[in-house]
């Protein structure tokens, strides 16, 4: 009776192990289901190492920093950030307002801005009286 209830329990072993092992993922499997892929995600950003391997490896190549930066610039919690970030940068500064500027809707909603508010409307009278600075 001994032996039949060891080879009762080895058994069951043997079968609970198997229908675990049938159970278990493929890292492939799990990538490809969205749900599971934002568990491992979530649980990647969650490590701070894993966060700078993560931001190290999606900023290597330009493809991905620029994908990046549109998913991010359409948060707009970030997107407000990110503007104060290239506005406060001086090298970045004059590119951003020249392409604002040669855009014609831009420049358009740029002067009515300027004109709209009083504070800024005598600021750019005042300075329109003064004379150009030589180059």
């Amino acid at each position: 009776m001994n032996a039949a209830r060891r080879m009762g329990v080895a058994t069951a072993a043997v079968l609970v192990a198997v229908v675990l092992a049938g159970c278990t993922k493929t890292i492939d499997e799990i990538i490809m289901n969205p749900s599971d892929k934002d568990e491992v995600i979530a649980k990647l950003l969650a490590d701070d190492v894993a966060k700078r391997d993560i931001m190290t490896q999606l900023a290597a190549k330009d493809d991905t920093k620029r994908e990046m930066a549109e998913t991010l610039l359409g948060d707009t919690s970030i997107k407000a950030t990110a503007i104060d970030k290239l506005v406060a940068d001086p090298t970045t500064r004059t590119p951003l307002t020249q392409k604002l500027l040669a855009d014609p809707a831009a420049h358009a909603e740029i002067l009515g801005l300027l004109l709209a508010d009083e504070a800024s409307r005598k600021e750019l009278q005042e300075a329109l009286k003064k004379p150009l600075p030589k180059k």
